[in-house]
């Protein structure tokens, strides 16, 4: 027995052991290549490929981290910040796009890649189940499908390969969050992350606002652009009789941000909730800002799909604090819903801009000739649909565009280019995801800390969903579909947590054990 312990001790020290020599001889691999390669690459270059290599081999011990790197950077800097640009043009839809990664891509592609050499060596889980992951199988299956229809129809191999990258690669998010994030401290830790980049962008908006449109262009082209950053970064719609002067913080356009901020919004309300019945009043405060600010952000992006959205979150917050006894919710719900009718009576000067100007009746005039003539277009092929990326290629609106990219509403897209099988199974997306944390949220009404995480996660992609009826950002705007795989995962998690519990391994088995079935009290009286 003595021997057999020895050995034990011996075989410890030489795994702990085997770390800090991976490390160095890391570091040791990227000296010499910097050295071997520094006679014929710039010094910016040669930096460059240290500091990648020092950060895999951080986010190999650490794999969490990189997750947590990326959303930062997803979140803060995803369309307005510095890319490495491959220098390659590409003719998409009939107009030339350059081929560029953006920090958090970058990061994310590293810590998928440390993933996976961990997941081989037996030091990282790679089994993990959620119902969500076999909708998503169907879901890439019928992406498969969509492309090969699009090739007979006549379709471009290029816009196919590009739109299938786009649109499915980033299912590794999902597959990285479910198997990275197994505890409640994870989770808070990346919740913490979300709060504080959500804070900062809807403040970058507010500030963009208080200097006004020239010193945003101004700053953009005299600062900015010398940092890397893209030469449309902080694009704003400017401000004249036919159009209101809207924000767009980080991203590229606004509506883009009102999508984000209508992700957002969810937790700070849920959280309240949350940090009011802990009797966090300092926490309770700093989010009750934080909304502030958020709201603001929101209503100056001038997005009327977020606006809905926004509306569509704010009548499922009053049902649930009605069913919850959360009086104040829902007493917050219905005098939210009666300013809005009053101010609808007598709109402000921005708001009657983004209803009635001649931009915006342009907009709506595009919007419903794209919708008619996708439905003349699903009706063609109702089953399999025109193919990946046809859509496009198909509906031409007057000269306001050459092409246009894509129905400006994510589902009716999916309906013209998968037909009604591809688009069930895309819907089927939001139904599971929405079904395991509506189940999770049930069965945690003694579990406050859950129960509201369950709540922001599923209120936020009910927005995201509203708010895509009037646009194809899930198609299109890389930081939303990152943003959306990460929910998608997030999701599986907090399920995950509400199964099993702190890092159960028979999850990470596929193993499924009965719960124990309790019938839950409403806990929420008050607030």
């Amino acid at each position: 027995m003595k021997v057999r312990a020895r050995t034990r001790v011996a075989r410890g020290g030489k795994a702990d052991q085997a770390v800090p020599l991976a490390l160095l001889a890391t570091a040791g691999a990227a000296g010499m290549i910097a050295g071997l390669v520094s006679t014929q690459l710039p010094a910016k270059v040669v930096f460059i490929l240290l500091g990648g290599a020092t950060l895999f081999a951080v986010i190999y011990r650490y794999p969490l981290l990189g997750v947590g790197v990326a959303l930062f950077f997803n979140l803060t800097l995803p369309q307005a910040g510095p890319t490495w640009n491959l220098g390659i043009q590409v003719a998409v839809a009939g107009e030339a796009r350059g081929i560029h990664f953006n920090i958090h891509e970058i990061v994310m592609a590293l810590t998928f890649v440390a993933w996976v050499l961990r997941s081989f060596t037996g030091k990282s889980e790679w089994k993990r189940s959620s119902p969500i992951s076999f909708a998503i199988l169907l879901y890439v299956i019928t992406n498969i499908v969509a492309c090969f229809v699009g090739i007979i129809h006549g379709g471009s191999i290029l816009v196919m390969a590009f739109r299938f990258v786009r649109t499915v690669v980033f299912v590794y998010v999902f597959f990285l969050v479910l198997n990275l994030v197994t505890t409640r401290r994870q989770v808070q830790g990346l919740l913490v992350i979300m709060m504080v980049c959500f804070t900062l962008v809807a403040t970058f908006g507010l500030v963009q606002k208080a200097i006004g449109q020239a010193k945003t262009e101004y700053i953009a082209e005299k600062v900015l652009s010398r940092l890397g950053y893209p030469k449309d970064v902080n694009y704003v719609a400017g401000e004249s009789e036919a159009q209101a002067y809207r924000i767009n913080s980080t991203f590229l356009h606004p509506n883009v941000l009102g999508g984000y901020l209508v992700f957002a919004l969810p937790f700070f309300v849920s959280l309240l909730s949350y940090a009011w019945r802990r009797g966090r009043r300092l926490i309770w405060f700093l989010l009750l800002v934080g909304l502030g600010v958020n709201l603001s952000a929101l209503f100056l992006t001038g997005s009327r799909a977020a606006w809905v959205a926004a509306g569509c979150i704010a009548l499922l917050y009053g049902a649930f604090g009605f069913a919850d006894r959360r009086v104040w919710l829902t007493a917050a719900t219905v005098i939210l819903v009666t300013a809005l009718v009053l101010v609808m009576l007598n709109p402000p000067e921005f708001v009657k801009k983004r209803f009635t100007s001649l931009s915006a009746r342009e907009a709506a005039e595009a919007r419903m000739y794209q919708y008619r003539m996708a439905i003349d277009f699903f009706l063609e092929h109702p089953f399999l649909g025109l193919g990946m990326g046809m859509e496009g290629q198909r509906i031409v609106e007057a000269n306001l565009r050459e092409t246009w990219v894509a129905v400006e509403n994510a589902f009716l897209t999916y309906l013209v280019s998968h037909g009604l099988v591809g688009f069930v199974f895309f819907l089927s997306l939001f139904i599971v995801y929405w079904f395991c944390l509506y189940q999770a949220r049930r069965g945690s009404r003694e579990d406050p800390h859950l129960y509201f995480l369950c709540e922001a996660f599923l209120l936020g992609m009910v927005g995201y969903a509203v708010s895509n009826l009037f646009g194809a950002w899930l198609l299109f705007a890389i930081p939303m579909l990152t943003l959306f795989w990460f929910f998608l995962g997030m999701g599986a998690s907090l399920h995950n947590l509400y199964r099993f519990g702190e890092a159960g391994r028979e999850a990470s088995r596929g193993v499924w054990p009965d719960r124990v079935k309790t019938k839950s009290r409403p806990l929420f009286s008050t607030g």
